[in-house]
């Protein structure tokens, strides 16, 4: 036998016997959930970010001006999500849409490997929460820079966790300059903190200078000190609008039930330990990264209730805290592990997984939204005289895929006064545009072919330079 077969037969006798169940199960979910992630559809904020990248990438200078829209062009833009940006533009570069998603989609799966290695207990209790709480978690894997706020939170839990504040204020740096969620991460890193000083009664001085040295950190962003006004501003004006993933948790919403149960559970932990804490008590049946880890998933859970989009950064936290909260109980008893079997198993849905992922990248199906809008209608638009009316959602298609044609709105949100975006809202429940259009001197419309604004304007004689069942492009 020569080396090269005894090499690659001693490998895999290796593989084989690292095939257990108990690997088996962490395997399949990681496999779904990557999966699942790889496959979210282009949400239409990512196409403006990716326009937003390709200027900075060109210009060497980050975008703090509103250049794309023509009733805000000019006004100050709190551009938060720079560095996100262009790293999405970045991998757009190297492997055009498909890399933008599995570098979307590898955030995410790093995010819950570190929550699964936060968990405790046996590996059917991690399996079985950790599934459960996949479901409504996925709901906003969307590449956007909201993942980056995923991987960087449970980042910043395992560390504070595990006492390594040293890695902490590079994260934050780097966190935010990527998105506004580094408030939720500095709410996290306090309580943390916090929590950790009032446990162990030392190590204040330690914490407190890991605490200033991380908002000093966050601070270092081309928005400088303006940041911790500007991100608080900017979810003011978010709460103002109907947008799905801004409103609270619903409990007849059967995709967040699994939320409900996994919240109703955490609570459930906490009293159960607090009645034992004359008996056991949490200073000898539970340490101290229990108690920050429940700390850290309590806090995070009104932000859940509030806002949907919330939701999937409750969830990590809270399984870790709920499997370290569990009673351990005694070991599984030991069992006739099948690793062949499991290694075949393991095997094929990885195989199955690389299959749907490549063939749904190469085929470009429908569900990932890579060509959200028809190319007739683009070179239509492009033909089109005047200002542009459009509605908040298709904005930011528009900014990417017709570049010369400055915007109404986009989900950018920052450059506009709240009362253009009210008044969108307004004319496109209305149909009652003419106030608007007379303001802003519109004299082209890109809307779904449904809209009230689209019937009113062909009533009242404007011309359809393209329509099809979706979409229509009026001219007046």
């Amino acid at each position: 036998m020569t080396t090269l077969a005894m090499e690659i037969r001693r490998v895999g006798g290796r593989l084989r016997r690292g095939c257990t169940y108990d690997r088996l199960l962490p395997g399949l979910l990681f496999i779904a959930l990557f999966v699942a992630a790889a496959l979210m559809p282009i949400q239409h904020d990512t196409w403006w970010q990716l326009r937003a990248g390709r200027d900075m990438w060109s210009t060497g200078r980050v975008l703090l001006i509103d250049t794309y829209s023509h009733t805000a062009y000019g006004a100050f833009w709190p551009n938060h999500e720079w560095l996100a940006e262009v790293l999405y533009y970045a991998c757009y570069r190297m492997g055009g849409l498909a890399l933008v998603t599995l570098f979307a989609a590898t955030l995410i799966a790093v995010a819950w490997s570190i929550t699964w290695r936060l968990e405790s207990g046996s590996v059917r209790l991690r399996f079985a929460l950790t599934a459960l709480a996949l479901v409504p978690a996925s709901l906003h894997w969307e590449p956007r820079p909201h993942a980056f706020s995923f991987l960087f939170l449970m980042l910043t839990v395992y560390l504070v966790v595990r006492e390594r504040y040293g890695w902490l204020p590079l994260v934050f740096l780097i966190w935010a300059n990527c998105h506004g969620g580094v408030l939720t991460g500095l709410l996290v890193l306090t309580t943390g903190l916090v929590v950790q000083m009032l446990w162990t009664r030392d190590g204040w001085l330690r914490r407190s200078a890991t605490l200033a040295a991380c908002a000093i950190a966050a601070s270092m962003t081309p928005l400088g000190l303006a940041l911790w006004s500007e991100l608080p501003k900017s979810l003011a004006r978010i709460r103002m609008y109907p947008l799905n993933e801004w409103q609270p948790a619903s409990f007849v919403d059967p995709r967040l039930a699994p939320f409900w149960l996994i919240a109703a559970l955490l609570c459930v932990c906490i009293v159960r330990r607090l009645r034992s804490s004359t008996a056991e008590g949490w200073s000898s049946r539970q340490t101290m990264s229990a108690v920050t880890m429940t700390a850290c998933a309590v806090v995070l859970l009104p932000l859940a209730i509030s806002a949907v989009r919330n939701v999937g950064l409750f969830l990590m936290v809270a399984v870790p805290a709920i499997t370290m909260l569990s009673p351990t109980g005694v070991g599984a008893p030991a069992r006739h592990e099948r690793t062949w079997l499991n290694l075949t198993m393991i095997s094929t849905a990885a195989a199955a997984a690389v299959v749907a992922v490549v063939y749904a990248y190469v085929m470009q199906i429908d569900h990932l939204h890579w060509s959200p809008l028809p190319a007739a209608s683009l070179r239509a638009l492009a033909s089109c005289p005047g200002n542009l009316y459009n509605r908040y959602d298709e904005g930011g298609y528009l900014i990417w895929f017709a570049p010369e044609k400055p915007v109404f709105l986009d989900g950018r949100q920052d450059p506009y006064e709240p009362r253009l975006i009210l008044d969108q809202i307004r004319i496109e429940s209305t149909g009652d545009y003419a106030g608007a259009f007379s303001q802003y001197h519109i004299g082209c419309a890109y809307l779904p072919a449904g809209s009230p604004v689209a019937r009113r304007l062909a009533t009242a004689g404007w011309r359809p330079v393209f329509r099809d069942s979706n979409w229509v492009v009026l001219a007046r």
